[in-house]
């Protein structure tokens, strides 16, 4: 599986995505298969309610964080 094919990736980058400003059908764009996860995170940065977008962002933006420092030297 391509890095662009991973659930992980796609979930990340439709993220990073979303804080930098795309919305919607954008975040999705690059994917020509967008994964369910994907999918389902778009939904969820979608939502009519602010503090659910947020909350939405910042479980995604916490799974990169562990990933990241997990990936640290120590």
């Amino acid at each position: 599986m391509g890095q662009l094919e991973s659930p992980d990736f796609q979930r990340a980058f439709v993220a990073m995505s979303y804080l930098a400003g795309r919305r919607d059908a954008e975040l999705l764009a690059p994917f020509g298969l967008p994964h369910d996860q994907a999918r389902a995170l778009v939904r969820r940065l979608g939502h009519p309610e602010r503090e659910r977008r947020a909350q939405g962002l910042a479980e995604e933006l916490a799974k990169i964080s562990g990933a990241l420092a997990a990936r640290s030297i120590k």
